[in-house]
């Protein structure tokens, strides 16, 4: 069960070969406290696998949240095209990292993990930044760009997964699903960075596996 109605990530999970289900998991994204950026990824993703695995205890559940981050700083999805702007004047010219984190429950285990690229951004001129949001493809995009659209000509250079800046890094989530007890295969192209923390414990039910082999 994917706890995301993002289709840019079902695209990747399903160009990976695995087989799941949607359910938007629906939760309010402010956190109960402030957050830093680190923190704040891994509990959207926690939150939102955990809101769906309460209805669904017997499946494996992910969960994830993509986040572009400058000076500490986290852009979220613009809320109108004005923001928009305003975010990209931000990033222009500037290296900023996008992270995203995941967490897989399956049965009492839960598995989490951040992946991180770093991106670089062109000089971009107003009357650029203009005509791109104009598209209407910053809207709903973290950051306000989409790096596999026409957002990649925003970009000057990235270091790191391509597939995370999209909003799901495939080595990752191959990762946490076998360390969680769930062995798959998940081809990607691009480099992997990430760190991952586990927290096992024993379950008398065996989740169903909702994951194909490539």
């Amino acid at each position: 069960m994917l706890a995301s109605a993002s289709p840019r990530r079902h695209e990747l999970m399903r160009a990976a070969g695995l087989r799941f289900d949607v359910v938007a998991s629906g939760i309010d994204e402010r956190p109960p406290s402030r957050l830093g950026p680190l923190r704040y990824v891994r509990w959207a993703a926690r939150a939102k696998a955990q809101a769906v695995a309460a209805t669904r205890p017997r499946d494996i559940v992910i969960g994830a949240d993509t986040e572009v981050v400058l000076d500490r700083r986290i852009f979220g999805k613009p809320r109108d095209r004005r923001e928009a702007q305003v975010f990209l004047r931000a990033l222009s010219g500037r290296t900023h990292q996008v992270y995203t984190a995941i967490h897989v429950i399956a049965g009492r285990r839960n598995c989490t993990g951040i992946s991180r690229t770093h991106v670089t951004m062109r000089e971009l001129s107003t009357s650029a930044i203009a005509a791109y949001v104009r598209t209407g493809e910053a809207q709903d995009k973290a950051g306000a760009y989409a790096i596999q659209g026409k957002g990649r000509r925003l970009v000057r250079s990235i270091q790191g997964p391509y597939d995370n800046v999209v909003g799901m890094p495939m080595r990752l989530l191959s990762r946490l699903l076998t360390e969680c007890g769930v062995p798959v295969t998940a081809t990607s192209p691009d480099g992997l960075q990430h760190e991952v923390t586990v927290h096992a414990r024993h379950s008398p039910h065996r989740p169903r596996v909702g994951a194909a082999r490539r």
